[in-house]
């Protein structure tokens, strides 16, 4: 808890509102250690039930429990819940005014935690649009989204008030160099994760599961830096405009900054529309 509670008070707008915030934890230990994976083969009985696959999307971690959640919850006071789930693998979710969820035991859990809390807390969207979800046509065309850090209107920003002078909208960002080194990782992320779960529900020994379990930690983590190199080359970096690719659609929706914590994996500023967006709800829920 004191570890998590440090990550979110190290980001703004948390981080100088931190007066604001009361935190609180409960522990409830379960039966089985971690967490289910269905598409793996692994089930566990744990406190709150909470799995991967959620939603057929394989990191995604979610509860249907919500009444053994709600009553492991009441013990304290709340605003905003957090699910936290021992577990080395890269997961988590996060729902509007509901719950979020994270792992926290792999290379991204701050990221992860941080991600998913503005979800949950702030009601952002995932800026993020090449990456496997368990949603399909999420925003339908010609509807604009409720969520203040994507838009299907870029001649009409709702964030017009903080654009870049001179950063045009739509802004012509390199989107077609990064989607092709995108692509070839998504791609080969999404075989070693079916290679992974393939060992386990066949019963492989432990050891050689280990070694593609680490084989898929050092993929993401080059790829993390390869991602965070391409854009801190981009000279659009630093400036708010309407990128072309946001909320699972690399066509149709945009996104605020090229950089925000709600688009790229590691523990980062979120973009200034979110954070504004996240101050907004502080204020709604505390006194200024």
């Amino acid at each position: 808890l004191a570890r998590f509670t440090a990550v979110l008070f190290s980001v703004e707008p948390f981080k100088s509102r931190k007066d604001r915030f009361n935190v609180r934890g409960v522990f409830k230990p379960s039966q089985d250690s971690g967490l289910s994976a269905p598409s793996h083969g692994e089930h566990r009985n744990t406190a709150v039930s909470a799995s991967f696959d959620a939603l057929g999307s394989e990191r995604y971690v979610l509860t249907e429990d919500n009444k053994a959640l709600r009553d492991v919850a009441a013990h304290v006071p709340y605003d905003s819940l957090v699910v936290m789930a021992n577990h080395p693998r890269y997961g988590g979710g996060g729902i509007f005014n509901f719950y979020s969820t994270f792992t926290t035991d792999n290379q991204w859990s701050d990221y992860i935690f941080v991600h998913e809390f503005g979800h949950a807390f702030g009601g952002l969207a995932d800026e993020y649009y090449s990456s496997s979800t368990a949603y399909n046509d999420f925003y339908p065309k010609g509807v604009e989204p409720s969520e203040p850090n994507i838009t299907a209107h870029p001649k009409s920003l709702k964030w017009q008030d903080l654009v870049t002078a001179k950063t045009l909208a739509p802004t012509a960002w390199e989107k077609a160099e990064y989607d092709v080194f995108d692509a070839a990782y998504q791609k080969q992320r999404q075989q070693v994760n079916a290679g992974i779960a393939a060992l386990k529900k066949r019963r492989a020994p432990r050891v050689e599961i280990d070694l593609e379990i680490d084989a898929s930690e050092k993929l993401s983590a080059v790829n993390g830096k390869e991602v965070d190199a391409f854009l801190a080359r981009s000279r659009f970096r630093g400036q708010v405009g309407a990128f072309l690719g946001a909320g699972y659609s690399s066509k149709g929706l945009y996104r605020p900054m090229l950089e925000c914590i709600m688009f790229n994996r590691g523990l980062r500023p979120f973009c200034k529309v979110c954070e504004r967006a996240l101050v907004q709800a502080i204020d709604q829920l505390t006194k200024p």
